[in-house]
């Protein structure tokens, strides 16, 4: 399976920025931006209790992958000094436009992660929801946000977790009711899941690519789990009653150690 270009990637979400779909209000608007912020946390309320937007205040924080801007506009109400990249240049101009209508500062920059555009041990904390296991080269961006990090910095990032019944659903819809029954579901969480390369990484996939973090803290959040069943009347009771465990979003925390190993050194 040929991994997808960050050209690809960066088109999809220029075309269709993250949280925008079917909004009601003309894109850009104050109306357009407030819909999107009430309707991110009532589906996504877990965020606020892992991002803990108003323990920053103060401190240097980078988001890596900003989208429209939803959460960062939470670290900047708060107090924090507050940076931001995205791929998606349309993405990056709507962040713009949102902190312009709140009368809010900060700096935010179209940019490739594999290239950050920071000193080395510059953050406090660097933030990153659901956008990692977007990129074609996660273990480059991973590495670049190690670099901007700070000794004793902390690192919160959600990814997709490949332990869900969602992505068996997704596999029986698009594959075995299709006729595909011999795609793999890496290809299917590849193709239909969002941009171009999406990828659902195992535990050990997750504990490979962060080991460099430690003590890495897991939290499972099944958002899309609980939203599905939400959406579907008949089985909307089981909504309340959906195992943590079986998240197809896992959040996690962890910390650049204060102290540099030697093969870190030169």
């Amino acid at each position: 399976m040929t991994e997808p270009s960050r050209e690809l990637v960066s088109k999809y979400w220029d075309e269709q920025p993250c949280d925008s779909e079917g909004l009601g209000f003309p894109e850009g608007s104050l109306e357009f931006f407030e819909e999107m912020e009430e309707r991110r946390y009532r589906y996504q309320s877990f965020i606020h209790s892992f991002a803990q937007f108003t323990r920053w205040r103060g401190k240097k924080v980078l988001e890596v992958g900003c989208g429209c801007g939803t959460d960062f506009l939470q670290f900047t109400r708060a107090g924090a000094e507050t940076y931001a990249v995205d791929l998606s240049q349309h993405s990056v101009e709507l962040a713009k436009k949102r902190l312009k209508l709140y009368g809010l500062k900060a700096e935010v920059r179209q940019r490739d992660n594999e290239g950050l555009p920071f000193p080395d041990n510059y953050f406090d904390l660097i933030y990153s929801w659901g956008v990692l296991h977007h990129s074609p080269h996660p273990e480059i961006d991973v590495a670049e946000i190690y670099r901007v990090l700070k000794p004793g910095g902390c690192l919160k990032v959600m990814v997709y977790y490949r332990n869900s019944p969602y992505w068996l659903y997704l596999w029986l819809k698009y594959a075995l009711l299709k006729g595909r029954i011999f795609t793999s579901l890496s290809r299917l969480i590849s193709e239909r899941q969002e941009s171009p390369g999406t990828r659902a990484l195992t535990m050990k996939e997750i504990k490979r690519l962060f080991h460099q973090f430690s003590p890495l803290k897991f939290h499972p959040a099944p958002c899309l789990e609980i939203s599905f069943l939400k959406k579907h009347r008949a089985v909307s009771w089981l909504a309340n009653l959906y195992p943590h465990k079986l998240a197809a979003w896992m959040a996690l925390d962890g910390q650049k150690p204060n102290e540099v190993k030697l093969e870190e050194i030169g």
